[in-house]
């Protein structure tokens, strides 16, 4: 056995405490590397096992497509796959290609899946512009029809045709395509930059302790490449280890994370299994070993070249300035030694810096963007609702019996919730007429008079009670809320809000009919009801629970109101239209008579299908919608993008905790002998804690400073990029999460300084 080999072992049992502490940190930050592609393997393999399948794997359907026209398509060359099925006899028949001419007079639907699933819109644009068929589009909406079950997942939520200055072209209601690619990138870059921060403090560590012996060897007639040879054995048995023991914990905690995730998703029928993926593998393997060799690279080429004489005295570090005396009494005793210490000892605190500084400029943008993505996803999920169910008086429905038998029948899942509400669609005129801000849905009279569109929701009192309890209103008060969205965009679409109304103490509100008096090119209207909708007016941009959808079905502003004034509102409507022999013109919608009912509930496939037992046996079919059925592979991405960035924050959290802890422990450790002349010197322990805690300040504040510099252009890239799919009238900065982490760090950073103070002896 070499000499070089037989030191490395040596110094490796020598030095116990911190062989561990150094494998420790690889296996830390391996497992966070390992995680993440484990994640990414075991997700997108449980996708395509539930989704992508053969037959499935379509993402536009165009239907009664001539033979000349399939000859036009056949040779494009962003098409994957074709599927043919004729005479809607829903045989699918896979074509081989080369796509020659096919030997039929009739016309048949094609199935086509693209290479590329990103640019599915920009395809099917060409498509469209192929075959020639704006007029057909116009005409017939199901002439083309997506795979909107597959696209979901991939982050194309909604896709279809949209009609632009008289073009059809295909439109991603929201395009989420490249998110997940952006997130994974930034994830094993971030925790890559972690990873080496970390590991290079701690080989920085070992290999300054034992600079001495290196110079020894040197001066005996060890060659630079010997102690490099030496350094770099040590990190791959330490390396070694660690990667096995970060595997192992890597494979259960990423099983513990796809079970949290399958039991979010499993009222859908996801079953995300841990898989292992040989080229994922292999990956991570790769990342992990580049991380390791660069974190141990620049401190080894150090401790082989530095000289002898300043390896043995330890004086490369040391720089004597002329005391400040006048500076000392100004600042204190205590503070002068601290700002000398951290000039003294800058790569030491340097590396806390740059550690926390990514630690808390990571924190700072991934808040910032999980509340954005939390105020797009109620876009894209639409419902905090899962079912809802709309009757009338003419069927003799009794859900409240329905909903209370199926409870009874599943007692294992008696969380069933339900919300009663009538809703009713209204030409409003609001005086005075100033107060109505928006362009949206308004209507101008001869008398300067101006109406809006309004939607009136009645509460059940259980609901009503919650809403003016959560904005501090009074009952009987009538609710507006104010926010009205608009949609803009060509490609992408981007969704804004902004107030309708004016909050103004004066506001009065009357429905009317409203008719168009087309000769004369002038709008008219009648007055309905001038009082039921006059009180106390409270505005607010929050959405009672259960309701979040009402913002995007309607783009109007909504008056919520106790169900006793509703009723009040509905009679004299009903008058208004039994005194008028033709009826009522041009109001929105609404039915009198109906009623529904909004369901929460934890299993509602087991729900759909008790509805449809009743449904089997009845006449009268019980209605109902089933929104999270509908919207499942929605829920499913978000839920998924959410589970990503909460493992972000959670390994943000663990990974500045323990390495701050490391870092600040390993370096009170490598300075006793300089405490222990200042006991000498006369300093007593409160005045070492003293310099300790002012270190820590210093470092603290300089290390805030750079990252809210850093964290502006982050969070203005972020705030923009958002902005191609929603435009708030706010900022979405969570200042409270943000100021509690940055306390927190603090917080352990001085209990860690403290703590570790205790170690050195006065004497």
């Amino acid at each position: 056995m070499k000499i070089e080999t037989k030191l490395a072992f040596s110094n490796i049992k020598r030095n116990i405490k911190r062989t561990i502490f150094t494998t420790m940190s690889i296996a830390l930050s391996s497992v966070f590397i390992f995680v993440t592609i484990l994640l990414i393997s075991s997700i997108k393999s449980g996708i395509v096992e539930n989704i992508e399948t053969e037959y499935n794997d379509y993402h536009i359907i165009i239907r009664n497509l001539s033979k000349d026209d399939f000859d036009k398509l056949k040779d494009k060359q962003y098409i994957d796959k074709i599927y043919i099925e004729e005479n809607d006899d829903k045989q699918l028949q896979k074509l081989e290609k080369p796509y020659n001419s096919l030997e039929t007079e009739n016309n048949f639907n094609i199935y086509i899946k693209y290479k590329n699933i990103k640019q599915v819109c920009n395809y099917s644009n060409d498509v469209i512009k192929t075959l020639n068929l704006a007029d057909e589009l116009s005409r017939n909406e199901e002439k083309c029809e997506f795979n909107q079950r597959l696209l979901t997942v991939y982050g194309l939520i909604d896709v279809g045709i949209m009609t632009q200055n008289q073009i059809p072209i295909c439109i991603a209601r929201i395009n989420y395509s490249y998110v997940i690619d952006l997130m994974i990138l930034l994830i094993l870059v971030a925790f890559s930059i972690l990873f080496i921060i970390i590991l290079y403090n701690a080989f920085l560590i070992t290999i300054n302790e034992r600079k001495k012996e290196y110079a020894i060897l040197n001066s005996v007639g060890g060659k630079q490449g010997q102690i490099l040879t030496m350094i770099f054995l040590e990190g791959i048995v330490m390396g070694a280890v660690a990667i096995i023991i970060g595997g192992l914990i890597s494979i259960l905690s990423t099983n513990i994370i796809l079970k949290l995730l399958n039991s979010i998703l499993n009222s859908v029928g996801y079953n995300f299994k841990l898989i292992f993926d040989a080229k994922y593998l292999l990956l991570s393997l790769c990342i992990v070993i580049s991380n390791i060799f660069i974190a141990s690279i620049i401190p080894s080429v150090k401790a082989s070249t530095t000289s002898i004489m300043q390896d043995i005295k330890n004086l490369n570090q040391i720089k004597y300035k002329k005391n400040n005396k006048k500076k000392e009494k100004k600042v204190g005793v205590e503070r002068s030694i601290a700002l000398r210490n951290i000039k003294r000892n800058k790569n030491k605190y340097r590396i806390i810096t740059i550690l926390l500084v990514v630690c808390m400029t990571s924190y700072i943008g991934v808040s910032v963007y999980i509340s954005y993505e939390k105020a797009s996803a109620e876009i894209v999920s639409e419902y905090d609702v899962d079912a809802e169910i709309r009757t009338d008086s003419s069927l003799n429905i009794d859900y409240e019996k329905l909903l209370n038998d199926y409870k009874v029948k599943y007692k294992n899942n008696n969380d069933l919730r339900y919300m009663e509400y009538k809703k009713l669609g209204l030409f409003v005129l609001v005086e005075p007429s100033e107060d109505i801000i928006t362009s949206n849905m308004v209507s101008i009279y001869p008398n300067n008079k101006k109406s809006i569109s309004m939607l009136v929701i009645g509460l059940d009192d259980k609901t009503y009670s919650g809403y003016i309890n959560k904005i501090k209103a009074n009952y009987g008060d009538f609710i507006i809320y104010n926010n009205v969205m608009e949609i803009n965009g060509k490609d992408n679409l981007t969704y804004s809000y902004y107030p309708a109304l004016e909050t103004d103490d004066n506001l009065k509100l009357s429905i009317i009919e409203r008719y168009n008096d087309y000769e004369n090119n002038k709008s008219e209207y009648n007055i309905i009801d001038d009082k039921s909708l006059n009180g106390n007016f409270v505005f607010t941009d929050e959405l009672i629970e259960e309701y979040k959808d009402l913002k995007i079905t309607y783009r109007v502003p909504i008056i919520f109101i106790n169900m006793n004034d509703y009723n009040q509102i509905e009679e004299n409507f009903k008058s208004y239209v039994s005194n008028n022999n033709n009826g009522i013109k041009n109001w929105i919608f609404g039915d009198m008579d109906s009623l529904s009912i909004r369901i929460k509930c934890k299993n509602i496939v087991q729900f759909s299908n008790y509805i449809e037992e009743i449904n089997a046996v009845q006449n009268d079919k019980i209605d109902v919608e089933f929104f999270t059925l509908q919207n499942q592979e929605k829920i499913i991405y978000i839920n998924i993008i959410q589970l990503i960035l909460k493992t972000i924050i959670v390994a943000i959290i663990v990974i500045g905790v323990v390495s701050t802890i490391n870092i600040i422990n390993a370096s009170l450790c490598e300075r006793k002998q300089e405490f222990k002349i200042l006991y000498s010197l006369g300093a007593t322990k409160k005045n070492i804690n003293k310099i300790l805690i002012y270190e820590c300040i210093y470092m603290f504040i300089k290390s805030t400073i750079i990252s809210v510099i850093l964290s502006v252009p982050i969070c203005y890239a972020i705030i923009k990029y958002m902005a191609n799919i929603i435009i708030l009238n706010k900022v979405l900065i969570p200042f409270e999460s943000i100021l509690t982490f940055i306390t927190m760090m603090f917080l352990i950073s001085i209990i860690v300084t403290l703590l570790s103070s205790k170690s050195i002896k006065e004497r």
